[in-house]
């Protein structure tokens, strides 16, 4: 008995909501009427009056984007971390238009030669060493005289093989010599 009480009161939320979703709709289509009668009253001024208003006419402002609605935005209020956890995760640019971020790509190595370390050092290490990622140390900061206190045979010892958290290399494919260039640069830029 208890389980028939449940299927009529389901069978009836069911209707309830269909219901109301016709009525939204026919809401909805009732001012999309009313714009295509504005339409024709509109195609019916004269061309001549259409050529002389032509040229003072400004361009129309674009539509405006749907609001949310009251529901949405509570939603959007008591729920800031869902809506920051199911952000866009990246963005992608094009060529010409301003990006948030800032790629730099490392040249491919002549045969024979070694970059220099201010290139190597953008394109590999500014990405934890520009911040203080992971415990890394800052590039023109105090962090670094201890560190150069050690030795440059100490830092291109843990530049080349890792230390910490840091893969060797910085975890690209670069020589020796331009480790050494980019911890070159780096103590130039630190000291």
């Amino acid at each position: 008995m208890m389980t028939m009480k449940k299927a009529v009161m389901f069978s009836v939320a069911a209707l309830l909501a269909v219901s109301t979703m016709a009525t939204q709709a026919q809401e909805a289509a009732a001012p999309a009427e009313t714009q295509t009668a504005d339409a024709t009253e509109v195609t019916e001024v004269t061309t001549a009056e259409a050529t002389a208003e032509a040229p003072t006419q400004a361009a129309a402002p674009a539509e405006e984007a749907p609001k949310e609605s009251p529901q949405v935005q509570k939603l959007v209020a008591m729920y800031p971390n869902l809506i920051a956890r199911i952000a866009p995760y990246g963005k992608v640019c094009f060529d010409g238009e301003e990006c948030d971020i800032n790629i730099t790509v490392l040249a491919p190595a002549v045969e024979g030669q070694a970059r220099d370390g201010e290139s190597l050092y953008k394109a590999i290490c500014a990405t934890c060493h520009d911040a203080g990622l992971i415990g890394a140390p800052k590039i023109g900061t105090s962090d670094w005289a201890s560190r150069i206190g050690k030795g440059t045979a100490t830092l291109y010892n843990h530049a080349i093989n890792g230390f910490n958290a840091m893969p060797a290399r910085g975890g690209a494919d670069i020589s020796d010599e331009e480790v050494q260039n980019a911890v070159d640069y780096i103590i130039q830029q630190s000291s």
